[in-house]
């Protein structure tokens, strides 16, 4: 199979701002160096807040992030040509590329896998073609187009990992309240209710609840009354209360916070003694933070509640093909809020930052 020369592709050419997003039309298309490796014709993207933060220089990353870098990390496409030794894939196979390259077993991303993240440490998948190791990439479900497996590498994985590769680990009847309605939060209710729990979700937008009620109550086991239930927190001030009173004073065993310093709190007096406050973000940093919250004493609050704290990012290869499996099984397919032109990937960012979407920002390239 013959390809061309030259790709598509963008590159931070500063990161102050999304001004940096730099698109480049006549880029060299990667070339296949070892025996092991693949190269992957990029079909989508999905954009994570991960991406916007190393846009806009808020990313704060354990090693130097490269001039001129490749963004975004999370990608689906097909494979078109695979080195000598390369056996777990052909051309024509469908994949995944993983974001920590080297995250195959541990249970939490060691600093090596860290210094060879994608969009990151490494270029990422805004381009036309990738090459990676075999070993890091993964076959994406039949039923899922490129854009739903775009998905897969962090909104799923993070999602999984906050509930599944760390004690305590999630049982049916548990009850998880997910912080929001972005990706992160939208998936880790989809596996908490195909795995037969509960979940409370939270947001400022009564309609953005009733819609995620509408996409959800389908895999619901049970009531959906009683299965899913909502918080508007722009009319219930004290959700922390709220979560104890709908749990009948026990609280959630999981939470999926997203929120960081202006949530934490919160999210940590909503949790049951022994459950677990999964942090995965903290998107409170783009807006402003009440004083009382910044003052409260976070360590007496943890201390306290008996509680798991701790920070979560994407599970490994091997519990990522568990999780694979598990939503081919249960039937899910990821929220996607929109879809954008790759020409339009500055936009993309843009309405990521803008704040305003419900679930996944993919881009077909």
């Amino acid at each position: 199979m013959s390809f061309p020369k030259t790709m598509k592709r963008y590159v931070l050419s500063h990161r102050n701002d999304l001004s940096g997003l730099t698109f480049e039309q006549d880029a060299p298309v990667p070339q296949i160096e070892k025996p092991t490796e693949i190269l992957i014709n990029i079909k989508a993207l999905s954009l994570n807040a991960r991406d916007l933060q190393i846009a806009t220089n808020q990313y704060p990353a354990p090693h130097p992030i490269p001039d001129g870098i490749v963004p975004v990390s999370d990608a689906s496409g097909e494979v078109v040509a695979v080195g000598d030794d390369v056996t777990d894939f052909k051309v024509g196979d469908r994949v995944t590329p993983i974001i920590f390259q080297g995250h195959h077993q541990d249970e939490d991303v060691t600093l090596d896998s860290m210094n060879r993240g994608i969009g990151g440490a490494r270029a990422g998948v805004a381009a036309e073609y990738f090459v990676c190791e075999q070993s890091e990439a993964l076959k994406i479900p039949k039923s899922f187009s490129h854009q739903d497996a775009s998905t897969l590498a962090i909104a799923y994985s993070t999602a999984w990992s906050s509930l599944y590769s760390h004690h305590p680990r999630l049982q049916a009847g548990d009850t998880v309240l997910c912080l929001g309605t972005g990706g992160v939060s939208l998936c880790a209710a989809q596996i908490a209710l195909i795995s037969g729990a509960k979940v409370i979700l939270t947001s400022s937008s009564q309609s953005k609840l009733d819609r995620a009620v509408d996409l959800l109550k389908p895999l619901a086991k049970g009531d959906v009354a009683d299965t899913i239930r909502t918080i508007d927190y722009s009319k219930i001030d004290k959700w922390d209360e709220e979560v104890h009173r709908i749990t009948e004073g026990k609280g959630s065993d999981f939470v999926i916070e997203i929120g960081g310093r202006g949530t934490i709190g919160k999210s940590i007096r909503s949790t049951r003694r022994g459950g677990l406050v999964a942090v995965s973000g903290y998107l409170s940093i783009y807006k402003d933070i009440p004083k009382e919250i910044l003052e409260e004493d976070l360590a007496q609050t943890i201390l306290y509640s008996g509680s798991y704290v701790r920070g979560v990012f994407v599970c490994n290869r091997e519990d990522e093909k568990r999780m694979i499996s598990a939503l081919e099984v249960g039937g899910v397919k990821p929220v996607i809020d929109k879809v954008f032109a790759f020409e339009n990937l500055k936009e993309a960012y843009q309405y990521m930052a803008d704040g305003k979407h419900f679930g996944k920002i993919c881009i077909t390239v």
